[in-house]
């Protein structure tokens, strides 16, 4: 079954051409599936690349290109206006008035008059082969090639080279210039080696390309059309999948992948996929404000707490994945007085301060590194909380449908009363903080310190390194001391992931 949304960013480009010498039962053959095919396109929202001039027939008037077939299809499926160009028209407006007859010129004028299709202009004193195909390789995002010779074999591989998809029929047609083995020449070669012409599924698709015959068809012309739309699609979806993520999440214990696979939409028994280093990801997508983009992001957890973990973890998934931005969430301790249980803060600085120098009389010198937001993650951070309104209502809605409820009091300390997160500077150490007076000794370092936690030293060093954008978001889940709710934990993790979602998709600048 064909979606109306699979080939909807697709413009797909029909190259070949039929030998004066074809039979007429073989040409009629061609321009029915030619039909069949576009308008299955069509319906699956997709659209064409053409060249048009004049149309050249054989000596029972079968014509012998199928640019006009394509665009007599298409006017005659999108009768009315359209918001969204269907065809593209890659022409020489000389060589129209000269070449074309009136009623075809009205055909395409007509259709860029309702928004169907647009001219692409081509000055005729450079309206040659190969620049034909230059601009038409320039709109096209996969191709089919069909008969012809020279100028089909010059398309695959201008297609090629821009990693485009493209489909060869068998279709024993010849060429209009009768100067090349066109399609069957790009056949042979897809068959020697499927992934140039097909870079994510090539290998699959070249297993059941049999089965798309034309020249001795087992299936109907609708079948193979909705199968090719399908390759398209499918081979699309593969060049998305390979893509760096736009945003690696991170995690460092298994309650925070929990409540980061929650809040990402992803299954609690979803496959994971393993890196080249044995780590374990999951994709997920966020749809950013206005529903027009989404952000692709890939899951991971350290699977065990301190900097050394987090430094390495993120290393490797940085060198293999590749993503554009940074973000860690989970769970932190906060100093009692400056911050609430369940809280979420967004890291401003963060304070390594295990860092010091063993001097005279067997005292330490302090010595501790302070890494800073870098600048487009700042301004990012200030406009998202800068609309405070729409973030409190969104927030709200976000911890509704997490099941994040929060206990109005508890013996552990003070209870968040909103949702509201908020900037803080943040301690990271090795340590297990379980005494406030170290905790709070940790304002001798930085007097702006009010979270404690145990990655972002390694993280913040990791990304700096391969100067990745970072961002850090920890819910509160205790105070550093010995009173402790354990059911801050989850609620915690989730608020922190709640505040990453949201701010993924209104917040980050992709």
């Amino acid at each position: 079954m064909i979606s109306s949304s699979m080939l909807s960013s697709s413009y797909i480009l029909l190259a070949g051409s039929i030998s004066n010498t074809t039979e007429n039962d073989l040409i009629d053959r061609a321009h029915e599936f030619v039909n069949t095919f576009v308008e299955k396109v069509i319906d699956a929202g997709g659209g064409f690349v053409i060249y048009v001039a004049a149309e050249p027939v054989n000596g029972d008037n079968k014509p012998l290109l199928f640019d006009w077939t394509i665009a007599k299809a298409v006017d005659r499926l999108i009768p009315g206006d359209s918001q969204k160009i269907r065809l593209r028209i890659v022409a020489s407006w000389d060589r129209l008035q000269a070449k074309a007859n009136p009623e075809q010129r009205k055909l395409l004028l007509g259709m860029v008059a309702r928004g169907v299709a647009e001219i692409v202009p081509l000055e005729e004193d450079v309206v040659t082969g190969g620049n034909i195909g230059d601009e038409q390789v320039e709109y096209a995002t996969a191709m089919v090639a069909l008969g012809g010779g020279k100028g089909v074999l010059d398309r695959a591989r201008k297609m090629v080279k821009k990693l485009l998809p493209v489909l060869p029929l068998d279709l024993q047609l010849g060429a209009n210039s009768e100067d090349g083995a066109g399609a069957l020449g790009v056949l042979k070669n897809f068959l020697a080696n499927p992934l140039s012409y097909m870079p994510n599924t090539g290998n699959k698709v070249v297993k059941f390309l049999p089965a798309l015959s034309l020249q001795d068809p087992v299936l109907s012309y609708s079948e193979i059309s909705q199968r090719i739309i399908t390759i398209f699609y499918e081979e699309e979806l593969g060049r998305i999948g390979a893509l760096p993520p736009d945003v690696l999440v991170l995690t460092a214990l298994d309650i925070e992948l929990a409540a980061a696979k929650q809040a990402l939409g992803i299954a609690e028994d979803a496959e994971y996929v393993t890196t080249e280093h044995g780590l374990h990801v999951w994709k997920a997508s966020v749809i950013k404000r206005g529903g027009s983009k989404t952000a692709s992001c890939v899951v991971a957890c350290f699977a065990g707490a301190g900097n050394v973990d987090a430094a390495s973890v993120t290393s490797m998934l940085l060198g293999e994945l590749r993503p554009t931005n940074v973000v860690m969430l989970g769970i932190a301790a906060g100093l009692r007085d400056k911050c609430a249980l369940g809280e979420v803060i967004l890291a401003e600085r963060v304070v390594a301060y295990e860092g010091a120098a063993l001097v005279g009389g067997g005292k330490a010198e302090a010595r501790p590194e302070i890494a800073r937001l870098e600048m487009r993650v700042r301004q990012d951070l200030s406009s998202y909380l800068s609309n405070r309104m729409a973030l409190q209502t969104r927030l709200t809605d976000s911890y509704k449908a997490l099941g994040i409820e929060f206990p109005s009091e508890v013996e552990a300390g003070p209870v968040a009363q909103g949702v509201m997160p908020k900037t803080a500077t943040v301690a990271s150490g090795e340590k297990l903080l379980r005494d406030p007076e170290k905790f709070l000794g940790l304002r001798e370092l930085h007097g702006k310190v009010e979270v404690a936690e145990m990655e972002a030293a390694g993280l913040f060093a990791a990304c700096a390194n391969f100067g990745k954008p970072v961002l850090m978001v920890r819910g509160i889940s205790d105070f550093g001391d010995s009173k402790k709710d354990n059911r801050f934990h989850l609620l915690a993790a989730k608020a922190a992931a709640a505040v990453v979602v949201d701010y993924i998709a209104n917040g980050m600048t992709l």
